[in-house]
């Protein structure tokens, strides 16, 4: 009984005090005293770690029974009080010290926001200024540059004027001492002429015009008093807003580089330069003066910012001084060493007319405007209708005026030509048509004659010779249209046939007509004797017989539109056979006619013969 009475004593006694509860930093304890008056706590329940609690607090906890037993003078300097109240007090410190920890919570996030809202308003204000600053450099800049542009052009109209004021001075020197030099020539002259006794008289009227003359030239003066200074910008108003400046010397002069291989063209010259470490330069200011220099020569500017510059509009085949000036704010540095700088060559001329075609090649000729500055030609050439991705082709380094080129057979083609030197190169020729049509002959053929593979042999033979209707009929192949201009010479091999004919036709030639019978054809005809051949020259049914010597096999037939004129020669020595004169109006076609069998064959030569040419 005594120990069920104990232990109900001991479960009131845990039930007195409350149990403790823990919080986390981040944990919000404003309501936890509110809280706690509102839930009662349960009687007769002790906290967990009371005596550290109490301990902390100045607190002795006790039971009722140790508190009845303890002697009352013990009890006397001691505040006895009730659990109950103990833990409102204890409760009502510890709520308090919650909202201490709340305030100073809420016055650190205060802090944090202000010194957010400082640090953007700071970034702000970082920003406006920077645009500012650099809306101002702007303004500056452009304010200086304006000043700079406004004070370099006046410069330059005064500069005009002062040199045009210097040339009036110069002619004016001129005149005075080519007076001056008349009057002596002629005082001179007079004296050596006159007789003692006339120059005695007029020695006078010589000392006079002497004494004026030397008086005209003494009267000159090197710089006259009137002439007018340039004005020094640093003492006018507009210099008090470059003060700043000041401190920025001026460049020292660029180190103008001599002429590079192939940097120039016909028109134009690329110069290069450097400039010393540490020069502060806003631009440079290159002159270019064309050599040999005249009287007066007229200077030619330009202004860049890099340090290279491509002088442009000049003339071919000359020779031009350049020099180089640095300039910044404050002044323009001395000018560079003065080289001599050389364009490309003249752009050359094709000689069409002075071509010689052959139906498999061409010998191109040209003429240059300055053969002396030229050391060589590149020629190039293209088909007129070429095949996608066929491209210019190109032959350098000739160095005559003519180029032989192996072509295809009936083609049109294209050609430029190009002068070259050390300097550089001139711009392409226009463009020169050459054509290989009209050296071979056509495919159109009567039936009885056979073409060669090569279209450049005509055979007749002897079953078509059998086999045809007319007695007398002469077969004929013609060419293709030779151009009107300049002169063709072809030349016929004719061994192997004792009747023939070969000249050339008019386009409306009919074909029936035996060539040389009508007004539109020319040819020499070979006629076959029991012994051997005779020749003559036909033209609308007009004969003239020719003598020679020896037979030929091989004919040479040159047309010349410039004199007028179809010759026949023999190619083998040389001997004119016989000429047509005759004013060709338009193109002829090469004609190759065969009255018996036998076979002619047509080349080309690309050089007309010596003979030819008288």
């Amino acid at each position: 009984m005594a120990e069920a009475v104990e232990e109900e004593e001991g479960e009131e006694e845990e039930g007195l005090r409350p149990p403790l509860r823990s919080f986390s930093p981040q944990e919000d304890l404003s309501a936890f005293g509110h809280e706690a008056m509102l839930s009662a706590p349960e009687p007769f329940q002790f906290l967990h770690h009371d005596e550290e609690v109490a301990a902390e607090l100045d607190y002795d906890i006790i039971t009722q029974q140790e508190a009845s037993e303890l002697p009352k003078l013990e009890t006397e300097d001691h505040e006895v009080t009730t659990v109950e109240k103990a833990y409102e007090e204890i409760r009502n410190k510890l709520s308090e010290r919650i909202s201490v920890l709340q305030e100073r919570s809420e016055n650190v996030t205060d802090l944090v926001s202000e010194l957010e809202l400082a640090y953007n308003s700071v970034e702000d204000h970082c920003k406006t200024s920077e645009q500012r600053l650099d809306e101002q450099n702007d303004e500056i800049m452009k304010m200086v540059m304006d000043q700079y542009n406004e004070m370099s052009q006046n410069m330059e109209e005064e500069k005009k004027a002062k040199l045009e004021q210097l040339y009036d001075r110069i002619v004016s020197f001129q005149e005075s001492i080519d007076s001056a030099k008349e009057a002596l020539e002629k005082s001179t002259k007079e004296i050596e002429e006159t007789d003692p006794l006339t120059l005695e008289t007029s020695s006078k009227d010589i000392n006079t015009s002497l004494t004026t003359a030397l008086d005209a030239a003494l009267s000159l003066e090197l710089t006259p008093s009137a002439f007018p200074l340039f004005e020094d910008y640093a003492k006018s108003p507009s210099g008090n807003g470059r003060k700043e400046l000041k401190g920025i010397p001026v460049p020292q002069k660029p180190h103008l580089q001599p002429q590079e291989p192939n940097s120039a063209t016909s028109t134009s010259v690329t110069v290069y330069w450097k400039v010393n470490e540490g020069d502060i330069i806003d631009c440079f200011q290159v002159y270019c003066m064309e050599e040999p220099q005249g009287a007066v020569s007229e200077e030619y500017r330009v202004t860049v910012k890099e340090s290279y510059c491509t002088l442009e509009d000049l003339e071919a085949d000359k020779c031009y001084k350049v020099w180089v000036m640095a300039v910044n704010y404050t002044g323009c540095s001395l000018p560079s060493e003065k080289l001599s700088f050389k364009t490309a060559p003249s752009v050359p001329v094709i000689d069409t007319e002075k071509c010689t075609v052959c139906w498999d090649s061409a010998i191109i000729r040209w003429s240059p405007t300055h053969p002396n500055a030229v050391e060589s030609y590149t020629l190039e050439y293209c088909r007129q209708y070429a095949c996608e991705g066929e491209g210019l082709r190109s032959i350098s380094g000739i160095r005559e005026c003519e180029q032989k080129v192996l072509l295809l057979a009936s083609e049109n083609y294209l050609f430029y030509i190009k002068a070259a030197n050390s300097f550089g190169a001139s711009e392409q020729s226009e463009a020169a048509l050459i054509s290989t049509r009209g050296s071979t002959c056509c495919r159109t053929r009567p039936p009885a004659l056979e073409l060669s593979e090569d279209r450049a042999t005509v055979y007749y033979h002897e079953e078509a010779f059998n086999q045809r209707a007319n007695i007398n009929e002469c077969l004929s192949i013609q060419g293709e249209l030779l151009p009107p201009r300049g002169y063709h010479y072809w030349e016929t091999a004719v061994g192997s046939s004792d009747a023939y004919r070969i000249g050339v036709a008019y386009p409306e030639t009919a074909r029936d007509n035996p060539l040389g019978e009508d007004s539109t054809s020319w040819c020499i005809h070979c006629v076959p004797t029991a012994t051997s051949c005779r020749f003559e020259l036909l033209h609308d049914n007009a004969q003239t017989a020719i003598f020679t010597v020896e037979v030929p096999t091989r004919i040479g037939t040159l047309l010349d539109f410039i004199r007028g004129r179809l010759s026949f020669f023999n190619a083998q020595n040389g001997q004119l056979l016989g000429s047509h004169w005759h004013r060709f109006a338009s193109g002829c076609q090469a004609v190759l006619a065969l009255e018996r069998p036998g076979a002619l064959e047509l080349h080309m030569v690309s050089e007309v013969p010596e003979f030819a040419k008288h």
